[in-house]
C-alpha cells in the first residue's frame, strides 16, 4: 500500500517535471524549469517515504524499493528533457551566442515575405558571375512556384530553396533542396541547374549507369596511374560519399529533432560495426569533452560547421543538436553525421594511395547500407539512402547529385599558386572535369597547397570519377615543376 503509494507520487513527480519544464520553455529558462521542477520532485518522493507509516515498520524497505524505482521514473523524464534543452554556450562549438549568421538560418528580406527579390537578381544576373539560383530562378519562374510547397516532409518553398543564392550572391549553385520530392516538383527551376551544373547531363534522358553504387566502386576498374611527381607532392587522400537516409527529410528542410533521430540511429548502426576493421567510436557535438574535440580538430575529422552560406541554406538549424563523427582507431574510416547530408561516408589517409582508400571507401560504404537496412528493418530491395530514378544518389545540394562522390587529394603547388593564382588554377581544373578549394577546403584560404577533386558527380560510374582527379593532380604537379622559383 504504501509503495504503491510513493510510485504513484514519484511518477507525478516525473510528470511535473515535463510539465513544468515545456511550459517554460518559451520563455527560454527551460534549464532552469527543469532544474527546479526535478528538485520538488525529488521532495515529493522523499516525503512519501518518511511521512507513511512505512518508516516506522517493517515495510520500511519494500517503500525504498518503490522510492528507488520511482526515482529512476524522475531521472528518466529529466535526461529526456535535458536531450531537448538548448545547449550552454561553453558547448556551442563556434556558434556565438544569440543569431550568428555563420550558424542560423537567416532569410533574405524579401523572401521572409515570400516576395521576388528582383531588384538583387538583376544585379546578379548583370554580374560577371552569376549564381545558377539567379540565372534560372526568373520572374516566370518564380511566380510558377511561389506559392507551391514540397509534396515531402519538408514542405519545402521556392523561397527557401534559393535563399543561400540571394543571399551571397558569388555562390557557384546558390539553391538547395528540403526534401528529394523538392527536385521534382519544382523541376522547372531545379532540372536547368542540374543540367547547368552537370555539364553533358539530360534530366530528360536521366542516367543509365549499370550495376550497383557498391559494383561501380572497384578500384580494379582505374587504369590511371599517378606519375612519380604527383605522389611526392601530394600529402593526403581523401574520397567520400554523400548520403541521405530514405526515412527523414534532408537537413535544410529538417529540425534539431530529425537531426538527433538520426543521430540516434547511427548510434546503433556503429555499434553492430564493433568488432570488424571499420568499427571504432562515435563523438557527438553536443557531448564530447574538449580534449576529445581538440583531437578531433588536429588530426582534420572534425567538420566545423562554420559557414555562412551553407548556412543560409539550413544546414546548420539547431546547431550543434544530433551532429557527430565516427572514426576508426587509425581515423582511416570516418563519417560525418549531419554536417550538411545526412551522412558523409569517408575514407582517408596520409599521402598518394588513392586505391586503398578508394577500395576502403567502397567496403565501409556497403557496410553502412547493410547495417542500417538491418537496424531499421528495411527488406532488401527497400530503399535505404534517398535515390532518384533519374540521376542516382539524393543530396542537399544539387551540385553532389548523382553518385554523391568527392575524390580529393591535398597537393603541394606553391610555386603555382604564386604564378598565376587560385582562380586560374581553378578555372583550369573545370577545364578538365574537377574543382579546386583553398588549402583547408571549400571556401578556406589558399596557402602553399590546393585541395583538388572530381568535379562531375553524375551520369559516370565511382571509378571514373576517381580518374578524373588522378588525371588533374598529375596535370598539377607537372606544372608546378615548370614554374621557375
Amino acid at each position: 500500500m504504501f509503495a504503491s503509494r510513493v510510485a504513484r507520487n514519484a511518477s507525478r513527480a516525473a510528470l511535473l517535471v515535463r510539465t513544468t519544464a515545456k511550459s517554460s520553455a518559451p520563455s527560454g529558462n527551460l534549464l532552469g524549469a527543469m532544474a527546479a521542477a526535478a528538485a520538488l520532485s525529488g521532495t515529493v518522493a522523499i516525503a512519501s517515504v518518511s511521512s507513511s507509516p512505512a518508516a516506522q515498520c517493517d515495510e520500511k524497505d519494500d517503500a525504498l524499493a518503490a522510492y528507488a524505482a520511482a526515482a529512476a521514473k524522475v531521472k528518466e523524464a529529466a535526461d529526456a528533457l535535458s536531450a531537448l534543452a538548448p545547449p550552454p554556450q561553453d558547448r556551442l562549438f563556434g556558434k556565438k551566442p544569440g543569431i550568428d549568421p555563420d550558424y542560423d538560418l537567416i532569410m533574405e528580406e524579401d523572401l521572409a515575405k515570400n516576395v521576388y527579390p528582383f531588384d538583387k537578381m538583376l544585379e546578379a544576373r548583370a554580374a560577371k558571375h552569376t549564381s545558377l539560383a539567379a540565372k534560372f530562378c526568373t520572374p516566370e519562374i518564380w511566380e510558377q512556384y511561389k506559392d507551391k510547397k514540397s509534396s515531402g516532409k519538408a514542405q519545402w518553398t521556392m523561397a527557401r530553396a534559393i535563399n543561400s543564392g540571394v543571399m551571397y550572391p558569388s555562390s557557384f549553385v546558390g539553391c538547395h533542396a528540403g526534401d528529394r520530392e523538392s527536385y521534382d516538383d519544382f523541376k522547372d527551376f531545379f532540372y536547368p541547374v542540374i543540367e547547368a551544373y552537370h555539364k553533358g547531363f539530360s534530366m530528360e534522358k536521366g542516367s543509365d549507369l549499370k550495376g550497383t553504387a557498391a559494383e561501380r566502386m572497384d578500384p580494379s576498374k582505374i587504369k590511371v596511374q599517378l606519375s612519380e611527381s604527383a605522389k611526392a607532392k601530394i600529402i593526403s587522400t581523401r574520397i567520400r560519399v554523400a548520403r541521405n537516409l530514405s526515412m527523414f527529410p534532408l537537413n535544410p528542410g529538417g529540425s534539431g529533432e530529425s537531426r538527433e533521430a538520426i543521430a540516434a540511429l547511427m548510434a546503433k548502426v556503429y555499434k553492430n560495426l564493433e568488432g570488424t576493421e571499420l568499427g571504432g567510436n562515435f563523438f557527438l557535438h553536443s557531448t564530447m569533452s574538449d580534449e576529445q574535440r581538440q583531437a578531433l580538430i588536429d588530426g582534420h575529422q572534425l567538420f566545423r560547421g562554420k559557414d555562412k552560406m551553407q548556412a543560409a541554406s539550413g544546414y546548420h538549424v539547431a546547431w550543434p543538436r544530433g551532429r557527430g563523427v565516427f572514426h576508426n582507431p587509425d581515423k582511416s574510416f570516418v563519417n560525418w553525421v549531419n554536417e550538411g547530408d545526412h551522412l558523409r561516408i569517408i575514407s582517408m589517409e596520409k599521402g598518394s594511395d588513392v586505391l586503398g582508400v578508394f577500395s576502403r571507401l567502397s567496403k565501409g560504404a556497403k557496410a553502412m547500407e547493410d547495417t542500417i537496412r538491418k537496424e531499421t528493418g528495411l527488406k532488401q530491395g527497400d530503399e535505404v539512402f534517398m535515390m532518384h530514378p533519374k540521376f542516382g544518389a539524393v543530396t542537399c545540394c544539387p551540385s553532389n547529385i548523382g553518385t554523391g562522390l568527392r575524390g580529393s587529394v591535398h597537393i603541394m603547388v606553391p610555386k603555382l599558386i604564386k604564378a598565376i593564382g587560385f582562380d586560374a588554377i581553378d578555372q583550369i581544373a573545370r577545364a578538365n572535369n574537377c574543382q579546386a578549394r583553398g588549402s583547408s577546403g571549400e571556401h578556406s584560404a589558399v596557402v602553399d597547397r590546393i585541395d583538388v577533386s572530381n568535379w562531375r558527380r553524375i551520369g559516370f560510374p565511382e571509378y571514373e570519377l576517381v580518374q578524373d582527379m588522378m588525371k588533374f593532380a598529375n596535370i598539377l604537379a607537372d606544372m608546378e615543376d615548370k614554374c621557375e622559383g
